[in-house]
């Protein structure tokens, strides 16, 4: 049942989305996120840049938004954790998603979710979801046994700024988790 409707909300929503290559990161400002739609299949490095300009996005608007971010295991905090006790901070709630292979660090308005066994340890996502700020960066890591030798781990998804997909997404998070995740307020009364 998880699978089907996430695999099934992914999969209906990628095709609405013009591809963009990980080269439009080189140019890309945090304002051109506040325009452009796009799906894409990016790179670690790629995944991590976008990632970061949300999180701005989220630090620069202390006590607007709701984030809701996987790294698909907690082991994978550690290298953020300088950014994400700011992000913990400037969020109104801060939801962790990810197999817990290691304890989190403590940081504050935040629920962790585990993931272990559900189709989410496969997704890579990051949303900031308030009043004036809703992005959503949506992937789904590549099955290694689809790339060729020595190829780098790889996502495909998409990013929106359109606030229906961040309630969608979180929608459907609340779905798969809802003792953990809060029913999301409606776009239109987010302002």
């Amino acid at each position: 049942m998880q699978k089907d409707l996430l695999s099934n909300f992914f999969g209906k929503l990628m095709p609405l989305f013009p591809p963009r290559t990980e080269a439009f990161l080189k140019s890309a400002r945090r304002e051109d996120l506040n325009r452009v739609n796009f799906r894409y299949i990016f790179t670690v490095q790629g995944m991590v840049e976008i990632s970061h300009m949300i999180e701005d996005a989220i630090v620069a608007s202390p006590g607007v938004s709701e984030t809701h971010v996987s790294f698909q295991y907690f082991s994978r905090v550690a290298d953020q954790e300088e950014r994400y006790h700011r992000v913990a901070q400037a969020s109104v709630g801060l939801w962790l998603y990810g197999v817990p292979d290691k304890p989190l660090p403590n940081f504050v308005r935040t629920t962790a979710v585990d993931t272990s066994n559900t189709p989410l340890e496969n997704y890579w996502f990051v949303i900031a979801y308030g009043p004036g700020i809703h992005m959503t960066l949506l992937a789904e890591e590549i099955n290694p046994g689809d790339r060729l030798p020595g190829e780098p781990r790889m996502y495909e998804g998409f990013y929106t700024f359109d606030p229906n997909f961040a309630y969608k997404v979180i929608t459907v998070m609340h779905k798969l988790f809802p003792e953990q995740v809060n029913v999301p307020t409606l776009p239109e009364l987010l302002e």
